[in-house]
């Protein structure tokens, strides 16, 4: 019998009381730590669900391109890296090594479209324009999209 004062939960007094809590104890840290668990993978896919930042404007896609400007493609974890010059009469020239170790070649025109990158690169789609808007992750890079397709990230 549980004197007046005295917890079931820590006294040891009802050994099947104390073992029903013991066990809901187990189940509550279960769940808790499953959703902590699902919470923070959720966290980590966040920005390849969707665009993290706004795209750079018209303004800023013209400040950074008016004279020129090399830029590092991928990196870490993006499957590729390498290198880009863009000349500010419109053209570039570069490659890329795949993780596999495919080397791309780079080669062709550019051209800014409002707050686009537009590229034709001879040998990359088909020879075919493609338009890019690039999204800021920080003051010297960005996530690179075509539509809601993220290609990569450059950074200069």
């Amino acid at each position: 019998m549980i004197e007046s004062g005295e917890s079931p939960y820590f006294s040891g007094t009802d050994p099947d009381l104390a073992d029903a809590f013991h066990d809901f104890s187990k189940e509550s840290m279960m769940r808790i730590t499953w959703l902590f668990v699902c919470g923070f993978i959720l966290c980590l896919s966040q920005p390849a669900l969707s665009q993290s930042t706004k795209a750079m404007t018209a303004e800023q896609m013209a400040a950074m391109t008016s004279n020129g400007v090399t830029l590092t493609l991928g990196g870490p974890g993006m499957g590729y890296k390498g290198s880009l010059e863009l000349t500010k009469d419109g053209k570039g020239k570069g490659s890329a090594v795949t993780d596999a170790g495919q080397k791309i070649s780079i080669s062709g025109t550019w051209r800014l479209n409002g707050n686009m990158f537009c590229r034709t690169w001879r040998d990359l789609d088909g020879g075919k324009e493609v338009c890019e808007t690039w999204h800021p992750i920080s003051s010297r890079s960005v996530e690179v999209y075509n539509g809601k397709s993220k290609l990569g990230v450059n950074s200069w």
